[in-house]
């Protein structure tokens, strides 16, 4: 297998690359995200899959309503100024709906990047539940090398979303611009996974945590994998807005850590 030897820099974006506290949540029947315009009537149906709406990164103010299988609004003819997000019931017994929530290097399912924050962690909370750790909004030197003027880390588990003013996808406004899943230790030689919650989520290939290094690259045809240095673990890349960490170089070497989104270190 051939190795092509470049440096990654990842994770220097966020406050840690490693740990996180578990989250344990209770999950949705279903998993149909609908976005309409505010005081409009609208009917959610049963579906395991949610649409990916570009709508979800313009809205800047957002209305949260529990439903079990349908919602509605009153109509009017006005212009809408405020978007309404219809968000399953979330039933105490189900397993994660993980099918929805696909990684890619736009987002994770239909929370794209430049996504309203707001909007977003309803989005993902629907799923996952509730966030078990928020920064709130702070000075990004505080917690990152990111630029702007504020910044926001919010996860769930072993999964971490960065909300910023300034990024390479969008300048001027809060927006959701990345995303970590997975967290790990390594000590200059070997590589132990520590989080890996939310289970199961999975990119559009099938790529997830766990999956060997053969599997990524055959899936990616052209990615570059770099050797571990003093403070990493080997990684691939397989374009600006994605990558990932491995255990090791061999063939069944698992991913330990999936990134999507510009690195925020680099010059916007």
């Amino acid at each position: 297998m051939k190795r092509i030897g470049l440096v990654l820099v990842a994770c220097v974006a966020f406050a840690a690359c490693a740990g996180g506290d578990d989250s344990t949540a209770a999950q949705p029947t279903t998993t149909k995200l609908t976005l309409l315009p505010a005081m409009t009537t609208t009917t959610v149906p049963p579906t395991t899959e949610a649409p990916r709406e570009s709508e979800l990164v313009h809205d800047t103010t957002t209305t949260i309503i529990t439903a079990t299988t349908t919602a509605t609004t009153t109509a009017m003819t006005s212009p809408a100024t405020t978007t309404a997000l219809i968000v399953p019931a979330i039933p105490a017994d189900t397993e994660p709906i993980v099918e929805a929530l696909r990684l890619s290097d736009d987002g994770i399912g239909a929370a794209v990047f430049t996504g309203e924050p707001e909007g977003v962690i309803a989005y993902l909370s629907s799923f996952i539940g509730a966030p078990t750790g928020d920064t709130g909004w702070v000075d990004p030197f505080e917690i990152s090398a990111c630029s702007g003027s504020e910044l926001r880390i919010v996860s769930w588990g072993g999964l971490q979303l960065t909300f910023g003013d300034v990024s390479k996808v969008l300048q001027g406004r809060r927006h959701f611009f990345s995303y970590i899943y997975g967290q790990y230790s390594f000590d200059g030689v070997a590589t132990t996974q520590l989080d890996a919650t939310p289970p199961g989520l999975l990119t559009v290939e099938g790529v997830g945590l766990g999956t060997p290094i053969i599997e990524v690259e055959s899936t990616y045809p052209g990615l570059t994998i770099n050797p571990a240095d003093d403070f990493v673990p080997p990684n691939f890349v397989v374009n600006d807005n994605f990558r990932g960490f491995v255990a090791g170089l061999a063939d069944d070497s698992p991913v330990v850590q999936l990134i999507g989104g510009p690195n925020c270190a680099d010059p916007t």
